[in-house]
């Protein structure tokens, strides 16, 4: 993520990077195993189609696409002819002290399908940036059973002078919110918060934009709190 020939060449910092990898002939269960490990975590798309789990419960952390070093996935039941491959890998964040090597996404070793290394990889840089957000066009209406990783867009319609509040996301499984083109922080159900402290600075009367990159599963709709929520979902 570092190392990207992006922002006057000084790499990403933040957000996620997609790898990317076109006409790929998959056999019929053939795995993807990532040496070393991901930083921080994964997501394995295979022509659009979420197939690597869901991180929903702390066992989860100990599968495919979080701790484990060269961990793997099936891509595929059955065989497929130029498929394209996505991995999309998000950034936790680092820590202020100590040595700096703390590089983000997928640097500790190669890709393999089966026993064979993939090269050529296309990389996408995804930080989010404000004018990027907001430049977006072409949305559609979503469908109930989308699951997978999908950027959704709200409006909040404010008649008076802005407060704070609480975006609420317990109903939602994991991603970031984003209020305005700002990027807002990071929601899991998983715990401990259900909810993302949205100030009145970030709001405006009339329009309010509200965008949501959810990683698994969707709620149908964005609610808001007037407290904090607590409530973990470990199990």
């Amino acid at each position: 993520m570092e190392k990207l020939d992006v922002n006057n060449h000084n790499g990403q910092s933040y957000g996620y990077i997609v790898y990317r990898k076109t006409n790929v002939d998959i056999p019929a269960n053939g795995t993807l195993l990532i040496e070393g490990r991901v930083f921080d975590t994964v997501m394995v798309l295979v022509n659009g189609v979420l197939v690597s789990p869901w991180l929903e419960k702390t066992s989860d952390l100990n599968r495919f696409g979080s701790y484990l070093r060269d961990s793997s996935v099936i891509l595929s039941s059955t065989a497929l002819e130029k498929a394209t491959i996505d991995i999309v890998v998000e950034n936790w964040g680092r820590v202020n002290n100590g040595i700096y090597k703390q590089y983000k996404g997928l640097w500790q070793g190669g890709v393999k399908l089966n026993d064979a290394y993939l090269y050529d990889w296309t990389i996408f840089p995804l930080e989010f940036q404000k004018k990027w957000t907001n430049s977006l066009n072409n949305w559609q209406t979503f469908d109930d059973k989308t699951v997978g990783p999908c950027l959704f867009k709200a409006n909040l319609q404010i008649a008076g002078t802005p407060k704070d509040t609480f975006v609420y996301m317990e109903n939602w499984k994991k991603g970031i919110v984003i209020v305005n083109g700002f990027v807002l922080g990071r929601y899991a159900r998983l715990g401990p918060t259900q909810t993302v402290f949205l100030p009145a600075t970030l709001l405006k009367q009339g329009s309010n934009t509200i965008y949501i990159f959810e990683h698994f599963r969707h709620a149908l709709q964005v609610e808001f709190s007037k407290t904090i929520v607590n409530t973990l979902h470990y199990q």
